[in-house]
């Protein structure tokens, strides 16, 4: 059965972010090992963005789960699309804290991004995620 990557970004909801992300870690570490879901956040100080990976039924019901979610504000999907394997398939949650401010500048070229890449299922080091990990990573570097 193929996988799913969804990819999304959202606004800290409170001032209590380093609680927030610590809940939400402590969530994904629990839930996403039943549901077979892998992925990455990546936090700012001020914004998340999320990549998920599994089987489409259950990471559609995580992105539904998150979107009731009170930690998140205007949830915004950046993309969602099939992979032929999983970019981060030994992290049940992997998590980069990021130079503030730079998830907004990025999250704005994504669209873009993603439309270079739709189409057939991707190979992990080809998925949207990889690629998206590696831009952040990279623009790290650059500061």
């Amino acid at each position: 059965m193929a996988l799913q990557e969804l990819i999304y970004t959202s606004l800290a909801s409170r001032e209590e972010t380093a609680v927030d992300v610590s809940s939400i870690l402590k969530t994904s570490e629990r839930n996403n090992v039943s549901a077979g879901i892998t992925g990455l956040l990546l936090f700012d100080g001020e914004r998340y963005i999320q990549i998920l990976e599994g089987l489409p039924d259950r990471v559609n019901t995580l992105f539904e789960t998150i979107q009731s979610d009170p930690r998140h504000d205007q949830i915004e999907l950046l993309h969602k699309g099939e992979v032929v394997e999983r970019a981060f398939e030994n992290w049940r949650m992997a998590y980069e804290v990021l130079p503030e401010g730079l998830l907004k500048h990025l999250a704005e070229t994504v669209a873009v991004f993603s439309l270079e890449i739709e189409g057939e299922a991707k190979a992990s080091s080809e998925s949207f995620g990889a690629r998206l990990y590696g831009m952040f990573m990279d623009a790290v570097t650059d500061i």
